[in-house]
């Protein structure tokens, strides 16, 4: 087939799969100057109804994310279908590979294949085999529906009472015992698949075709938040709505589903970002044999490692962060025993990587009796403020709101500007902004508190010791001692807004995820923060930072910046 063109017009270029109905090939069309994906099916009672049932529905629909057909056509003992060609992972291919997936990567696909759906569902077209294999994941982070080689019309009489077609563990109940099939057949195979990804495992899976079908017509599914504590409650009540026995009890429209997903996202980062690292791990083991070996092979190989359990490092490292701080903070306050005081922390650590929101509401918790003791009013603010910071931040985005509690540590590694760089690298523009700005003013209250000679980043001299003069302050009081120095200093409610303009601005151009971006963006970051401290200011009527002091600190960073990134192959930043 290779050396003449299929149907004077295809030019086949490479065999890309083969099943029990069909061969599928990659193919080059000569005529329209494309790559295309055709289906060869052989002609056989058995076969041309399938053929003819997909090439008709699949012309009926023209959607994003339902591949699209473009030709068909019988020729000698063969039927054809061209179809366009898409490259990427079928979600069997990723789910083999990482399992289970984030709450959101699995909100993003759910929601994309509810899309595709809903086109199906409005031209009348069930298509009854919803499954990981006939969900393809491209480049660009879209999804698309493949197969429709079992779809059917609502109209259609095809298909008689009785028949079973189609994949058993999705099989819904009344696909399985043979009776009339409508959207909600698909809503539960997509509740199905949306199961798997949350947990990684089937819902009805079972060692034998008898077991699974009894599984799906009697077993009720554990909650997925069982399984993964990830998952949230309210997932939990989309995914079983979704798996209900009754049809009448499932969603009525995919449309429906798609909206209670959206209400269950904790990101608003693009699908493009939340899947494309999807991709890149289920093509991992064709990279891996393309890297020569050496010091290249050892460097990805520590970076898959560390992006397979990369939830768990996250866990782990940001636990161990926020035991630290409140094992330090308990020093400084003084309430509990010396036993409890050593053990506490370690309470805190298991509680937050466990469940992140409720390990930081507990430390919290802990810590303002200590505070309270200390200074009653000091205490009512810090539960103000924990307050506000757990439900608008900890509360949805636990991990990320432990970020500000790096930058004392970076401050006193002399890392500084690259924790701003490195947090205007990873995090969307908004979700950049706003950690840098609170990292600036929690360094800046930090260095107030415990009066460090000098608040880093500036050359003020740090007068202050508030730790020591807001004991024995009424709540005015406390106030008043706590603005006192950014009034007298209006550069610390600069800086402020300089690092929150800086991480948005990198946080932009980083978009993309590109390392020449990357790079281009270190290098504005730098030109910025260089006019920040010591043009703007000038024009603002506020002492600048010594250029010579800045370009110190500057140079230290870039430095670190060079050593760190090429040691970090550009798909996992």
């Amino acid at each position: 087939m290779n050396k003449d063109l299929l149907l004077n017009r295809y030019q086949i270029l490479k065999e890309l799969g083969k099943g029990g109905f069909s061969e599928v090939y990659k193919a080059y069309d000569t005529r329209m100057y494309r790559v295309v994906a055709i289906k060869k099916i052989p002609a056989s009672r058995k076969t041309a109804p399938r053929a003819l049932r997909e090439a008709r529905t699949v012309a009926l629909l023209n959607h994003p994310n339902i591949v699209t057909l473009y030709d068909f056509e019988e020729f000698e003992d063969d039927y054809y279908l061209v179809m366009e060609y898409i490259e990427g992972a079928t979600l069997a291919e990723i789910l083999n590979k990482k399992s289970p997936l984030s709450c959101d990567q699995s909100i993003a696909i759910a929601s994309q294949i509810c899309l595709g759906l809903e086109c199906a569902h409005l031209n009348g077209i069930i298509h009854r085999d919803i499954k990981p294999e006939n969900l393809m994941l491209l480049q660009d982070g879209r999804v698309k529906i493949m197969d429709f080689g079992i779809a059917r019309l609502k109209s259609s009489t095809m298909t008689r009472r009785g028949d079973i077609l189609g994949t058993l563990a999705y099989m819904s109940p009344e696909q399985a015992q043979g009776e009339y099939v409508d959207e909600a057949t698909d809503i539960f195979s997509l509740g199905v698949v949306l199961y798997q990804m949350l947990t990684g495992v089937s819902p009805f899976a079972a060692e034998t075709s008898g077991a699974t079908i009894f599984k799906v017509l009697n077993a009720d599914p554990v909650p997925p938040s069982r399984i993964n504590p990830e998952a949230p409650r309210k997932l939990d009540v989309v995914v079983l709505k979704a798996l209900e026995k009754d049809p009448e009890a499932r969603f009525e429209t995919a449309t429906e589903m798609r909206y209670k997903l959206e209400r269950c996202r904790t990101s608003s980062v693009s699908p493009q970002k939340l899947l494309k690292p999807l991709i890149l791990v289920a093509q991992r083991e064709e990279e891996e044999e393309e890297i020569p070996g050496g010091l290249d092979r050892l460097r990805e190989r520590i970076w898959s490692v560390i992006g397979d359990h990369a939830e768990s490092l996250k866990r782990g490292i940001a636990s161990t962060v926020l035991a630290l701080s409140f094992w330090l903070a308990f020093q400084k306050f003084p309430f509990y025993p010396g036993s409890i005081t050593l053990f506490l922390p370690f309470i805190i650590l298991l509680f937050t990587f466990l469940t992140p929101s409720v390990g930081i509401a507990s430390s919290f918790a802990l810590l303002l009796p200590a505070i309270i003791k200390y200074s009653r009013s000091l205490g009512i603010l810090f539960a103000s403020f924990s307050l506000i910071y757990w439900l608008t931040f900890s509360r949805k985005k636990p991990l990320t709101s432990l970020v500000p509690l790096f930058i004392p540590i970076a401050a006193h590694l002399n890392l500084g500007i690259v924790y701003l760089f490195l947090v205007g690298l990873i995090f969307s523009p908004p979700l950049a902004a706003c950690l840098s700005g609170l990292s600036c003013l929690g360094l800046e209250f930090y260095d107030l508190f415990t009066g460090h000679p000098v608040l880093r980043f500036t050359d003020i001299p740090n007068e202050y010791f508030l730790f020591k003069s807001l004991k024995h302050l009424g709540l005015t009081g406390v106030l008043k001692q706590l603005i006192a120095p950014f009034l007298r200093h209006p550069f610390l409610i600069y800086q402020v807004i300089l690092w929150s303009g800086i991480g948005f601005i990198m946080g932009v151009m980083t978009i993309k995820r590109r390392f020449s971006s990357s790079l281009l963006s270190i290098l504005v970051g730098s030109a910025l923060l260089v006019i920040g401290y010591t043009w703007i200011p000038t024009i603002l009527n506020i002492p600048p930072v010594s250029y010579g002091g800045l370009m110190q600190r500057l140079s230290f960073s870039l430095i670190m910046l060079l050593i760190l990134l090429p040691l970090i192959p550009f798909k996992h930043h």
